[in-house]
């Protein structure tokens, strides 16, 4: 566990009232300065000559690596986890999604390009297959699969440890002289409850307990060879919310890798920082003078239902999204975030009046109480009450359309 200011404090002279207190001999002016620079790992215990050695010995401890960070490739690292859940922080590094694949497949190549011409995007990101675990390796085969990188590559840096219990990985890790590693657990036979508790164990016994043997990272390779897509897809889940680092999919569907990369988007998002766009106006459709204008928050996911919409639709559109520190429409609103202040202050500096002749905007459904407020901030425009659903838009806006002719 690691040690605060405050607890690291508690052990120096100055909480004791001794005559060393703040003595400056650590290079600090005060106990306490040098009791949050330890904390955050920013300065050498042993410049202090009066640390008892009760606090050396919690200091070091809570110093241990909770999870090593692996290298895949260039772009691409696993481990580095130190926390249980990702309320408490967050989690570092998103489960690497891989597929297996067999050179004396006679699908080889079909495959190959099946997965190197696959991507999704979804609230601004675009998304890949990670990696490829290869079976039956040849030149020429690891030529055709570059860049991608090859988890079981013997150019890597790391070793891969197999292991069937976590006993049994534990020894094998304690007993390899490797480096770096990544701990291959196997789960076959094993019942979705036991995969749980013993992916748990792995995590508690890094995180909390710091037992080097299993502060790696771990995969898991799952064979769907007996199981449906659906328990398929829900094993994967799971793996992903706990807690595998590493996933090796045993065929490639582009249907499980879409909800599979949706979900670790999810559970990867900082939950201290929610997923925001840049606040400005954005076009769609060729806009012009005649186009409408909608309005809405810079949370990501609210910006990516709308301009999702907008981008599909016959007409051109301009949407302004306005600074809400990336949070949803209500919760903007009840935050103080979006408020006609804020609004007016946006529109003034945009100047989006001078390029459209329709001087009308399109406020979410949900924020119709702030009709009269908006139009009294901004008198040169009349706000419109839109939709509560992006998903209506398009209606609404057909029926505005007809309505004005």
């Amino acid at each position: 566990m690691d040690l605060t200011g405050l607890q690291i404090f508690k052990y120096l002279p100055a909480a004791k009232k001794a005559a060393e207190s703040n003595c400056k001999k650590c290079g600090y002016p005060t106990c306490m300065a040098f009791a949050l620079k330890l904390a955050k790992k920013q300065a050498d215990i042993e410049k202090c000559p009066f640390v008892p050695q009760e606090l050396t010995e919690k200091f070091i401890e809570s110093t241990k690596v909770q999870q090593h960070e692996i290298e895949i490739s260039e772009n691409l690292k696993t481990g580095g986890e130190n926390v249980m859940f990702r309320h408490d922080k967050t989690f570092v590094n998103r489960t690497v999604l891989a597929i297996k694949l067999d050179t004396k497949d006679k699908d080889f190549e079909s495959k190959l390009d099946e997965i190197k011409n696959f991507n999704i995007t979804r609230v601004g990101e675009t998304f890949k297959i990670d990696a490829i675990w290869l079976e039956n390796a040849t030149e020429q085969a690891i030529e055709k699969i570059n860049p991608i990188p090859i988890l079981n590559s013997q150019n890597a840096k790391y070793k891969i440890i197999s292991g069937s219990t976590i006993e049994e990985l534990a020894q094998n890790s304690a007993t390899s002289d490797a480096k770096q590693k990544i701990l291959n657990l196997n789960i076959d036979k094993k019942s979705t409850a036991q995969v749980i508790e013993e992916l748990t164990q792995i995590r508690r016994q890094a995180v909390i307990n710091r037992y080097e043997p299993l502060t790696y990272p771990v995969l898991v390779k799952l064979t769907d060879k007996e199981s449906s897509l659906n328990r398929t897809c829900a094993l994967a889940s799971m793996l992903i919310c706990r807690y595998a680092n590493v996933i090796v999919l045993d065929n490639f569907n582009p249907a499980l890798l879409s909800t599979l990369l949706t979900l670790r988007q999810n559970i990867y998002t900082n939950p201290q920082k929610p997923l925001q766009v840049e606040s400005k106006v954005y076009e769609f459709n060729e806009p012009d003078e005649n186009s409408i204008v909608l309005m809405t928050t810079n949370f990501a996911l609210t910006y990516f239902a709308v301009a999702n919409e907008l981008e599909s639709m016959p007409f051109s559109s301009y949407l302004i999204v306005t600074p809400s520190d990336g949070m949803s429409v209500l919760t903007a609103w009840s935050a103080d975030k979006f408020n006609a202040q804020i609004v007016a202050k946006m529109m003034s500096e945009i100047k989006l009046e001078e390029k459209v002749k329709n001087k009308e905007i399109i406020i979410p459904g949900l924020l119709s109480h702030m009709k009269e407020e908006l139009e009294e901030a901004l008198p040169q425009w009349k706000i419109v009450v839109g939709t509560i659903e992006a998903v209506q838009l398009y209606d609404f806006i057909k029926n505005r359309e007809q309505d004005s002719y």
